[in-house]
């Protein structure tokens, strides 16, 4: 909705342009706090769930089970887990999560089934989800 609103700011006349603007710079600017604090509450539960991250070893564990992942797998878990029910296209996450624009979109979908299998495997309570021309995502369950 604000990318089809910061289109149509071109139509407006300047006087317009300038306060809706201003208005959605600070709409912008409450939706990013607001994506923080959740991302941080999320944060918390995966803690409180018992789902542990091990960056420098590549590993994830949750309860009992644990599970070591290559490093393009833990890059695209660990960035789904930093941004959960956010959908992101395949070439976002060949930019941000691996930062490898010359990945194939064939590639993240092997490695989405990857991990997919390891949140099977540890028991991991959230989907990663694909919704066609959406994206990507990883979902709690409830």
């Amino acid at each position: 909705m604000l990318d089809r609103i910061q289109r149509d700011l071109a139509g407006l006349n300047v006087v317009a342009r300038n306060a809706a603007a201003a208005d959605l710079a600070i709409i912008v600017e409450q939706m990013e706090g607001y994506q923080e604090r959740l991302d941080l509450w999320y944060e918390r539960i995966w803690q409180l769930k018992g789902l542990w991250v091990e960056e420098d070893r590549s590993m994830v564990r949750h309860q009992a089970h644990e599970a070591h992942l290559t490093k393009r797998e833990f890059q695209l878990l660990k960035f789904l887990l930093d941004h959960p029910h956010r959908f992101f296209t395949a070439d976002q996450i060949k930019d941000r999560a691996w930062a490898e624009p010359a990945l194939f979109t064939d590639e993240v979908r092997n490695y989405v089934r990857r991990v997919r299998r390891i949140l099977a495997e540890l028991d991991i309570p959230c989907d990663l989800v694909n919704r066609p021309h959406v994206g990507y995502s990883l979902m709690f369950r409830p």
